[in-house]
């Protein structure tokens, strides 16, 4: 018997055996147009159709590649309902304990994060990269080999980038396919599909003519923060921290600007307030300026904010050494700021800290006259034990402004490599009862804004 006979009478038993069929949730139904469902109550989306297996089924390499891109998509729709941003990890910094940090060598630690777009973005171990290694996002596809377009030499790089992660893929491993027909020669292909994170430039649009380091962050967060002007980035990546640099040389490097905890959005009407996660990495990104402007000054230095920020969170920490507990004054707030100081438990500080965040950010560009009508509580935790005595003999105060009196009118950081010392004399801090001695030693104390009081006219009472 001839092999095409055989093939027939296989063919012909296949036809005449009886077929089991069980009862399916599955409905079965012929094949429908994606934009016209039979039933007009059903929405059919087309993407989500995945490949129905069964016995006797021709499986071709198209066929698998639908159902890959099912649970890809499937996969994606989850990120995205999770939220984007930063899960765990993806910290970047310019050095650390045992690695030299040079003004162009990044750090990006071990983490994951997900994208706009829902997908999976991982870095498994921490990533030290020069800069010159990195690609802009344009140039991104030239690296891989799908672009013919030239790149930039990455010594020009000057002004403010984005730095992002962005998820790529790509073939390798070729194996040997076997021949699709008679008198066909075998064909080498990739035999895999590999996944991978890639670091990525992205230039911000820099509106900001000011070329020293430290006004640039400030007025950048005070676009970000309080006004929400921010480019608008691809699905396709995760913004990690914002650069800025001066042929290619790191001039600072900030991570809060843009850097996002993932999590889904609140349901909550909130008008014109900022997500929860804007409004945390507004309070992380002041909180580390903040530091880094202490730790570069002498010790029980007063610092005024309006020097350094263009934008305050609604609550934060502030040095405690900006307020003299002996004359009740401050030089941190601008002068007319309503500010009184006030004991607190410490357990009930993370409540008013998380209550005072929600409202605006301090807008320090705004005239002098227009801090008359805002008001702030200067908060100085003590243990609850030791809340009752403290409180008798520290009751709250109102503070008044001292103004601070600058040699000369220049940039922060001039300033500070021409006066060792720092700004303006640290300001004494006495020991003993009262709110001097209850200072004594704290390097900070936290401010929260308050509301204002909204005044409820009483409607009058007809009768008739």
């Amino acid at each position: 018997m001839s092999n095409s006979s055989q093939v027939a009478g296989m063919a012909k038993l296949r036809i005449a055996s009886p077929i089991l069929r069980l009862p399916s949730p599955i409905l079965r139904r012929g094949p429908v147009a994606p934009s016209q469902p039979a039933n007009p109550s059903v929405f059919l989306a087309s993407r989500t159709a995945r490949p129905l297996w069964f016995d006797g089924r021709f499986l071709a390499a198209a066929d698998l590649r639908r159902e890959q891109n099912y649970f890809l998509r499937r996969q994606a729709a989850f990120g995205q309902a999770a939220g984007p941003g930063i899960l765990h990890g993806l910290t970047v910094d310019q050095g650390s304990s045992g690695q030299i940090a040079t003004n162009e060598t990044l750090i990006i630690r071990a983490g994951v994060g997900i994208t706009p777009s829902g997908e999976l973005v991982m870095i498994s171990s921490d990533l030290t990269i020069q800069l010159t290694d990195l690609a802009d996002q344009e140039n991104l596809d030239e690296q891989f080999g799908v672009s013919e377009s030239p790149q930039q030499p990455a010594r020009t790089r000057t002004g403010i980038y984005v730095i992002v992660l962005r998820r790529v893929k790509f073939t390798a491993n070729p194996i040997v396919s076997y021949p699709s027909s008679l008198g066909t020669a075998p064909v080498a292909q990739d035999g895999d599909i590999v996944e991978a994170t890639a670091v990525s430039l992205i230039p911000y649009p820099n509106p900001i003519t000011n070329s020293d380091p430290a006004t640039q962050q400030a007025m950048l967060a005070r676009q970000i923060f309080l006004e929400g002007s921010f480019i608008s980035l691809p699905d396709s990546v995760l913004p990690l921290a914002m650069v800025g640099l001066d042929r290619n040389a790191i001039q600072w490097l900030d991570m809060f600007l843009v850097r996002r905890e993932s999590g889904p959005q609140t349901s909550a009407v909130r008008l014109d307030l900022s997500d929860p996660a804007t409004q945390q990495a507004c309070l992380l990104q002041y909180d580390a300026k903040l530091k880094a402007i202490v730790g570069s000054l002498a010790a029980n230095t007063a610092i005024n904010a309006t020097t350094y920020f263009q934008a305050l969170p609604p609550a934060g920490a502030l040095p405690i050494a900006s307020i003299n507990t002996t004359s009740f004054t401050q030089v941190f707030f601008p002068p007319l700021t309503n500010v009184r100081l006030s004991l607190v438990p410490s357990d009930e500080l993370p409540a008013l800290i998380e209550e005072g965040i929600s409202l605006p950010p301090i807008d320090l560009t705004q005239p002098a006259s227009t801090f008359a009508n805002l008001a702030v509580a200067v908060l100085v935790p003590v243990p609850r034990a030791n809340y009752a005595s403290a409180k008798a003999t520290a009751p709250d105060v109102n503070l008044t402004a001292t103004p601070l009196r600058l040699p000369i009118l220049r940039p922060p950081l001039p300033i500070l490599r021409l006066l060792p010392g720092g700004l303006a004399p640290g300001l004494p801090v006495s020991s003993g009862t009262g709110w001097p001695g209850i200072v004594s030693g704290m390097s900070y104390a936290f401010y929260t804004r308050l509301r204002d009081q909204a005044n409820y006219v009483p409607m009058p009472v007809v009768t008739s």
